[in-house]
């Protein structure tokens, strides 16, 4: 495993844009032609690839897209550390698209400000299968896709997002979308991570769980942590006692007990 972090994953977007298709192609390898709309919003847990080819837990939210979910799905955004902003290639997509993208917005300015860390945004084009043939139709599914992708863009104030389009029906780029949004929650992670060690002086190595000081000295449980004379807290190593010290100490030891018995 990657880390011992699991990455709490919102999907969000507008009624009948497939995200529960989306996560069960992803989670099953499956399709169901007749899925109804989400109502009360559930998770799942499970470990996504990354490219790294290590491995990371991922907790995957998936909600209803009516108005009566809304504020459910407002919460469990406000603590999530990704995002799946789902739509279709219909011009539909774009006003339902605007109450996420405004609440994003909310949620990125609360975070930039009291410094919590940076949202993770896939933008997912789902039902690209249903793309229509016509040169006119594919102009107008364009420009729908790049209005959507710069509202997107404006809303996170300027940062790029990644976009991954998809089918559930034909499994197409759906584990991309995935594993992109692992690959990018996991990065921010090790950032937040060597940012946190920056302001403390230390910094955790999850792998093997080995702590290093800021001069790079492992902290074993060799280490001591002691006051220096001008009140600074540092690390001094306490090396163990060779074994002729060991048997000259056991010696006096012994010699003081006979005195005392004398």
């Amino acid at each position: 495993m990657s880390s011992e972090k699991v990455f709490k994953t919102v999907i969000v977007g507008g009624t009948g844009t497939g995200k529960t298709c989306l996560r069960n192609r992803f989670l099953h390898n499956s399709y169901s032609w007749g899925s109804q709309a989400t109502h009360n919003a559930d998770f799942v847990s499970t470990y996504v690839l990354l490219d790294s080819d290590d491995m990371v837990a991922m907790q995957i939210w998936d909600t209803g897209g009516g108005d009566s979910e809304q504020a459910t799905a407002n919460s469990l955004c406000e603590d999530a550390d990704g995002i799946f902003l789902v739509f279709t290639p219909d011009a539909q997509s774009i006003p339902l698209l605007d109450r996420h993208l405004k609440r994003l917005r909310q949620i990125m300015d609360g975070r930039e400000k009291f410094g919590s860390g940076m949202l993770v945004v896939v933008l997912v084009l789902a039902k690209a299968d249903t793309k229509r043939s016509g040169v006119a139709d594919e102009e107008r599914e364009e420009e729908v896709c790049g209005k959507v992708r710069e509202e997107c863009r404006a809303a996170l104030g300027g940062r790029e997002v990644a976009f991954v389009e998809t089918s559930a029906r034909t499994g197409s780029n759906v584990a991309l979308a995935f594993r992109t949004m692992a690959n990018l929650c996991q990065a921010e992670w090790s950032r937040a991570e060597a940012r946190a060690g920056e302001k403390t002086g230390f910094a955790v190595l999850r792998r093997n769980k080995v702590r290093v000081s800021r001069h790079g000295d492992p902290i074993t449980p060799y280490h001591r942590l002691e006051m220096d004379g001008n009140s600074e807290l540092s690390v001094k190593r306490r090396r163990a006692a060779p074994l002729a010290t060991l048997r000259l100490r056991l010696k006096r030891l012994g010699r003081q007990m006979l005195s005392c018995c004398v």
